[in-house]
C-alpha cells in the first residue's frame, strides 16, 4: 500500500508543534487534586488521512501524548513514584477538522488510583467551534521485575 503523501511522515512534526497554554493543579468535585493542561496545536498536511480530515491514528496520538502530560503532571506535584503504560484508549469522533484550524486539546485527570490512573481528554476546533473528538486514557502501572 503507498501513501498519498510519500513524502510525509505521520506524527513527524506534531510535538514541535504543540504549545501548552495552560497548566494548573486544581480540586474538583471528588475534592482531590487533578491536573488540567491544554495545548494548541494548527492543523497541517502531516495530519491529514487521504479525504483530507484529521487523521484518527493522529487523533489517537494526540489523546495519547496529552493525556500522558496531565497524569504525569499530576504524577511529579504529588511526588509520586513509578513507571506507567497504556492499558486502554477510548474515542469518540464528533466531526471533522481541516488544515488551518487550531485545535485546542483539554486534558484533565480524572483518577489516580494504586495501580491504574486515567485522564480525559477533548479536542475542539477552536477555528470553527466544534467538538472534534473525546477520549479517556487509562494507564496501569509497570510490574517491578
Amino acid at each position: 500500500m503507498t501513501s498519498r503523501h510519500p513524502e510525509v511522515r505521520f506524527s513527524s512534526n506534531l510535538s514541535p508543534q504543540q504549545r501548552a497554554a495552560i497548566l494548573d493543579f486544581e480540586d474538583l468535585e471528588d475534592r482531590k487534586v487533578h491536573a488540567r493542561v491544554v495545548f494548541e496545536i494548527d492543523m497541517a498536511e502531516d495530519m491529514l488521512n487521504a479525504r483530507g480530515n484529521l487523521h484518527g491514528g493522529c487523533t489517537m496520538h494526540l489523546i495519547d501524548i496529552c493525556t500522558t502530560t496531565a497524569l504525569m503532571s499530576l504524577k511529579i506535584a504529588m511526588n509520586k513514584e513509578g513507571d506507567y503504560v497504556s492499558q486502554a484508549v477510548n474515542t469518540v469522533f464528533h466531526a471533522p477538522a481541516k488544515v488551518g484550524a487550531r485545535l485546542e486539546i483539554i486534558n484533565t485527570t480524572t483518577a489516580w488510583g494504586s495501580r491504574s490512573i486515567s485522564a480525559r481528554t477533548e479536542i475542539w476546533d477552536i477555528t470553527n467551534r466544534r467538538l472534534i473528538a473525546t477520549g479517556i486514557q487509562n494507564q496501569m502501572q509497570t510490574s517491578r521485575l
